[in-house]
């Protein structure tokens, strides 16, 4: 094809009389240098503006009309050049679009090719081979396949198989972890499914510090729960009252019953003649029977007697020691006193 050949003719402008020309615009504006404006001339000086501008005016049409007149043969070269080329255009452009279609196929053959490779060794490991599917991509350049461009070379093989075998490690790697945390948790007695989730994010070294920080705090809580519940029943009135039976019959007697040693015994407490002439009131909470008999003892090893616990049936709560003539009202009284008769 032959190529675009163009002759061209340089255009010749001419200004008549330059000379003249710049020696008229050079009087002008000496004459106006120091031209000043006063309120008594300022309608002068507008028609003094107004010539000026017609003057400036005068010269920029001049101007425009001449380089219009050079541009003309550009213009007229540029449109015909345009309309001669445009069927050449259009055929570039045909062939650029089959080009990127051919090598848009291409590339899906390539794509093929590397996930038909990938799928068979997944197999291997019984691996899921859609796992692979993003990094696929990055194996289908002409570069990493063989001049017919179908056959994958030795070294993007090679590439492949690490891939693979790095995710069967780190999926066997995930299953440990799985099953380490599954452990912990069900050591613990928690959820294994959040934590299993967190290996997203964290080692699993730090999944198992959350894990025994979650459940310290759990445990915290549970104390917490426990302290506050044994501090509302101790905060209620209790009956310490437990089963009576018969000493006869083995019967289990009601709380409208006493055996008849506890009523032998009530009626001693009832007929006893101490008199005090001092009182404190005494209530103590026992975890269990141990703490309690320590602190008879430590009562005893101070020269106290523990003494006789008043039961008078209708009332359930530990009251103060009471005279005699007060039991009658309460139902259980704890009384320490020295041998002295001193209540303490």
């Amino acid at each position: 094809m032959q190529e675009l050949q163009v002759k061209i003719t340089q255009a010749q402008v001419e200004i008549i009389d330059r000379e003249k020309f710049e020696q008229n615009i050079n009087e002008v504006v000496t004459k106006y240098q120091n031209y000043t404006v006063t309120a008594s001339t300022i309608k002068d000086d507008k028609q003094v503006l107004a010539n000026l501008r017609k003057l400036d005016k005068q010269v920029s049409d001049e101007r425009i009309r001449n380089k219009k007149l050079l541009s003309e043969p550009a213009d007229e070269f540029d449109k015909y050049i345009k309309q001669a080329i445009q069927p050449l255009k259009d055929i570039i452009e045909k062939i650029d679009v089959d080009v990127k279609e051919f090598e848009n196929h291409q590339k899906m053959v390539r794509l093929d090719t590397v996930k038909a490779y990938i799928s068979n060794k997944s197999a291997e490991y019984m691996l899921d081979p859609r796992v692979f599917d993003e990094k696929a991509t990055e194996y289908i350049k002409a570069s990493d396949f063989m001049a017919d461009g179908m056959t994958l070379k030795k070294a993007t093989m090679k590439n492949l198989d690490d891939m693979i075998t790095f995710e069967f490690q780190k999926q066997q790697e995930l299953e440990k972890s799985k099953s380490a945390i599954s452990g912990l948790c069900a050591e613990y007695g928690m959820t294994d499914s959040p934590y299993i989730r967190m290996l997203r994010d964290l080692t699993l070294a730090e999944v198992f510090e959350q894990i025994k920080a979650d459940y310290a705090f759990q445990k915290e809580k549970q104390e917490l729960e426990r302290a506050r519940q044994e501090l509302e029943q101790a905060s209620q009135p209790k009956s310490t009252e437990t089963q009576k039976f018969d000493p006869e019959t083995g019967e289990i007697l009601d709380s409208e019953q006493i055996p008849q040693n506890e009523t032998n015994e009530l009626r001693g407490a009832e007929n006893d003649s101490d008199d005090y002439s001092l009182k404190m009131g005494l209530t103590v909470f026992f975890k269990d029977l141990e703490e309690k008999e320590r602190f008879k003892k430590a009562l005893s090893d101070s020269g106290f007697e523990y003494g006789k616990n008043y039961w008078v049936k209708g009332f359930g709560w530990l009251v103060q020691p009471l005279k005699q003539d007060e039991l009658a009202d309460n139902l259980e009284a704890i009384t320490v006193k020295k041998a002295s008769e001193r209540q303490v």
